[in-house]
C-alpha cells in the first residue's frame, strides 16, 4: 500500500508487515502500483486531455502507462512518485521516482551490488554507511526524440534480511543528450533526492 499525505510523505511496505516512510519534494504525489491507482491517474489525464481539447493523445498514453505499469512490476516495484501539477520542482524539468525491491541471490549478493556500485563512484550519503549513491547515464527515445536519462539510485537494506534485502529508490531525469552530470540542474536534482532520502525511516514492525 501507499499513499501521501499532505505533507508529501510517501508510505509503502516491503514484504509482511515491513513497512516505510519517507518525506518527498513539495507537491508531489505518491502512487502504488495497483489497477486501480493506475486507472485512477488515467482518469484525470483523460480528464486534462478533454479540457485542452486533445482527446486524441488519450489512447496513446493510456498504452504507454500500460507497458510502463507492466515493466514496473516486472522489476518488484512498490512505489512511484512524481511531481504534481503545482509542484515547484517543475522549473527543475520532469522527474520520477520508483521503489523497487532487490533481493540478493547467490549470485549477486547485494553486497557484491554495492561494492560494483562503489567501483563507479558510489557514495554513502549518510553518517550511518546506512543509504549508498550512485549515478547512471542511459539514452532513451521519447516520442520520437533522442534523449538521455540519468538515474540517481540509493540502496537501503531492509533490516533483518542479512543485507538479503533492500529498497532501491531511482530518481530518472530525461534531459537533452549534452546535459554533463554536474550541470546546475541535475546538481540541484541529487542534492534535493538526497535531502528526502535521507528522511527514509522503517516503521515499527508489526
Amino acid at each position: 500500500m501507499v499513499g501521501v499525505s499532505l505533507r508529501s510523505e510517501i508510505l509503502g511496505e516491503v514484504g509482511a508487515g515491513r513497512r516505510f516512510r519517507m518525506m518527498l519534494p513539495p507537491g508531489w504525489e505518491a502512487h502504488d502500483l495497483s489497477d486501480s491507482a493506475r486507472d485512477a491517474l488515467l482518469a484525470r489525464a483523460g480528464t486534462r486531455f478533454a479540457r485542452h481539447h486533445r482527446p486524441d493523445l488519450f489512447a496513446t498514453l493510456s498504452a504507454h502507462v500500460e507497458r510502463a505499469v507492466q515493466a514496473m512490476r516486472s522489476q518488484q516495484a512498490v512505489a512511484l512518485a512524481f511531481a504534481g501539477e503545482e509542484s515547484p520542482t517543475w522549473a527543475l524539468g520532469a522527474a520520477s521516482l520508483v521503489a523497487t525491491v532487490r533481493v540478493g541471490t547467490p549470485e549477486a549478493p547485494l553486497d557484491s551490488i554495492v561494492r560494483r556500485a562503489i567501483d563507479r563512484g558510489a557514495i554513502a550519503i549518510d553518517d550511518d554507511f546506512r543509504i549508498v549513491r550512485w549515478t547512471e547515464r542511459r539514452p532513451v527515445s521519447m516520442d520520437g526524440v533522442d534523449l538521455d536519462t540519468t538515474m540517481v539510485n540509493y540502496l537501503i537494506p531492509v533490516p533483518g534480511t542479512q543485507r538479503g534485502k533492500a529498497v532501491q529508490w531511482t530518481l530518472t531525469i530525461p534531459h537533452e543528450q549534452d546535459l554533463t552530470l554536474d550541470d546546475p540542474r541535475i546538481e540541484t536534482w541529487v542534492e534535493l533526492m538526497d535531502a528526502h532520502v535521507a528522511t527514509f525511516q522503517w516503521d515499527a514492525q508489526r
